[in-house]
Order: structure tokens, then C-alpha cells, then sequence
């Protein structure tokens, strides 16, 4: 009844998510501030209408996007988060044994959605202090190449230089992958006017506090956009969803001084388990630290913590078995998380 590549899939497995209340959650990337403002919007729309399909184009909801950043309203498409956009934007680029290449470690449903398609996945090394490995990805020949910027889980930024010259050597597309943008890397959305194969993909589960919403956006070429909407869901952003993105964009200020704040924090913490439990930390873009707590390892430290309620994630992968991934919570989940390593060690 089932496909053979479906029969042998491993699927992707998200971060656990307690049901009861006093965890410290700092192991899925969730933003803890969320504009007031959006509640208001959602709830004030919260009527009769509910009962009426959403509008299937997010006619109000792109062009708000297309004011905020400036990229003309009919080369955006709105999505029932990035990740939907990440599966058309696979199922337009890459049929069954094409190739589909990316930069490991990074976030492993590029593998999984490649594997539904029955394309081939392609990994490639990062360096090894997580460079980008252009050469070997054009390399590759794909039809798509993925690259998140900055990348996940290492938090590594990549310059736009970087990624203009992998547009212009890719056989494919290049498709970006930007859900951690907001917390200090170069966004590749001047790309998509020099390069019709570039396509910009963005979240507001992280910059904006929205991972509840589950809504995505993605920038690029006139044609990109056009045959995502071709393979669509008719109605893939619900009435909801709509109402909170315009609210979120209204907002935009005030979600991106809260990043700032965010940004000051997660530095401060990354010097604190460096120099008061000698981990090492590695650079990071995003809203989040990976940190190598050696010589005690990283699963155990993991399971210590969860012992107390605490959460960050584990990855039992090649070079991330000896890492955690520590999301920067609120000051108050931070200050909970580093108690909870002082109790450990003490």
C-alpha cells in the first residue's frame, strides 16, 4: 500500500514538547516575546467570518510583506510555514532520482522532504569550523541546493558574496533559507534581482514570536514564484494566520528590538559557559548557542538537565553528537538554565 521510499524513511522528529507546566523550554528556538498587539489583531478577528475560506492569495498579508521589504507583492508567496514552502519548493525543482544538495550538519528535514520526493539527497561537509563548502555543492550538479543562512544548528552566518557567487555557479536553484535572519545575518534578498534562480525563504516562528502561527514567506523570480503557486493548497494560510502576519509586519519595530535584546543575551551566555564551565561555544548568528560541554558528554548533560526540567536539544548526528543547541530563552529561563549547570558541576 505504501511506497518503498516512504516504507523506508526515517522521519524528521521535532523537539519534545512537555504538556505540563514548570519546564524551561530552551531546546526548539522559540522566540519568549511575542508583540501584544498580534493577540489583540487575532482575537478582534475572531468572528462569523471564521466560517468563510481564507483569501487563497494573502493579497493584504503580501502586500504588507512587499512594503516591509521591498520586494514587489507578485514575487512573494505566503506559506503554511517555511517548511511548507521547503516541500513546493521541492516538489518544483527536483523529481524522482534528481539531486538535491546542502551543507551538513544543518537542519535535517532538507533530507527527509528530499527522500518523500524520492529525489536524491546530496550532503556535503561544512568545513570545519562550518564553512560553506561552495566548490563541492556546485559540485554536486543539483536541481536544488539548500543552504540556511545563518545555518542550523551551528548558528554560522554566510555573506552575501558567498552566496552570489554559489547563485551564479549552481546548475539549479538556490534556495536560502533564512528563519534565523533577524537575529544578525545578511539576508540574500537582493539576490533574487540579479539572480533568476535565487529564491529567499523567511518564518515568523523565530524573528516574530509566531511558531504557534505557522507562517512562511519566500522571495524570488517572477517564475520561482509562479510555479509554487502552482502546486499550492488552495487555501494554505488560514483567516488567522493572515490577521497575525499583518499584525506582526505593524509590529516590525518592536519584534526587532526585542531580537536586539536577544542577540545582547545570547552573547552574554555564550561568555558565561565559556569562562565558568570552559565549554566550548561557537560563534552564532541566530537565537540560539551550540556549545560543546566536553569532557562530560553532551547526552549526559542533556539528560541531567531534562532531569531538572530542563530542555535543549541533543543530536545524536555525526560531529553534533558532542554538542547542545541551547535556544536564548527569557532572562529569567537562562538564569533557570544556568542554575541548573551549577547544580550539576557542584
Amino acid at each position: 500500500m505504501i511506497r518503498d521510499n516512504v516504507l523506508a524513511l526515517h522521519a524528521y522528529v521535532p523537539g519534545e514538547q512537555p504538556q505540563e507546566a514548570g519546564w524551561v523550554k530552551l531546546n526548539t528556538n522559540e522566540n519568549p516575546f511575542m508583540a501584544p498587539s498580534i493577540a489583540d489583531a487575532v482575537a478582534e478577528a475572531s468572528t462569523d467570518a471564521l466560517r468563510l475560506y481564507p483569501d487563497p492569495l494573502c493579497t493584504e498579508l503580501r502586500a504588507a510583506l512587499s512594503s516591509r521589504y521591498g520586494v514587489p507583492a507578485a514575487q512573494i508567496i505566503c506559506g503554511n510555514g517555511s517548511d511548507e514552502l521547503l516541500t513546493l519548493a521541492i516538489r518544483a525543482t527536483a523529481g524522482e532520482g534528481d539531486r538535491i544538495t546542502y551543507a551538513e550538519p544543518t537542519y535535517s528535514l532538507y533530507e527527509t522532504l528530499a527522500q518523500i520526493q524520492n529525489a536524491f539527497p546530496v550532503p556535503v561537509s561544512l568545513g570545519p569550523n562550518w564553512e560553506l563548502p561552495n566548490d563541492d555543492l556546485v559540485l554536486v550538479g543539483a536541481k536544488l541546493t539548500l543552504v540556511a543562512n545563518p545555518n542550523a544548528p551551528t548558528g554560522t552566518p554566510y555573506s552575501i558574496g558567498q552566496l552570489d557567487g554559489l547563485a551564479g555557479r549552481v546548475r539549479g536553484v538556490l534556495l536560502v533559507d533564512e528563519a534565523y535572519v533577524d537575529f544578525g545575518a545578511e539576508t540574500a534578498i537582493p539576490l533574487i534581482e540579479r539572480h533568476e534562480n535565487v529564491l529567499v525563504m523567511r518564518t515568523m516562528s523565530k524573528g516574530f514570536g509566531l511558531a504557534g502561527v505557522r507562517l512562511g514567506f519566500a522571495f524570488g523570480s517572477p517564475a520561482l514564484i509562479e510555479a509554487l503557486y502552482k502546486i499550492k493548497d488552495s487555501y494554505n494560510v488560514d483567516r488567522l494566520s493572515q490577521v497575525a502576519g499583518v499584525a506582526a509586519l505593524k509590529a516590525f519595530e518592536e519584534a526587532q528590538a526585542n531580537n536586539r535584546e536577544i542577540c545582547g543575551r545570547r552573547d552574554r551566555y555564550a561568555a558565561l559557559l565559556r569562562e565558568r564551565f570552559g565549554w566550548h561555544v561557537w560563534p552564532t548568528a541566530a537565537n540560539f548557542l551550540l556549545a560543546d560541554p566536553s569532557p562530560r558528554p553532551a547526552r549526559e548533560v542533556h539528560e541531567a538537565l531534562k532531569s531538572q526540567k530542563v530542555l535543549v536539544r541533543y543530536f545524536a548526528r555525526p560531529r553534533l553528537e558532542t554538542c547542545l543547541r541551547i535556544t536564548i530563552g527569557a532572562e529569567a529561563e537562562m538564569a533557570a538554565f544556568v542554575s541548573a549547570l551549577e547544580r550539576m558541576v557542584g
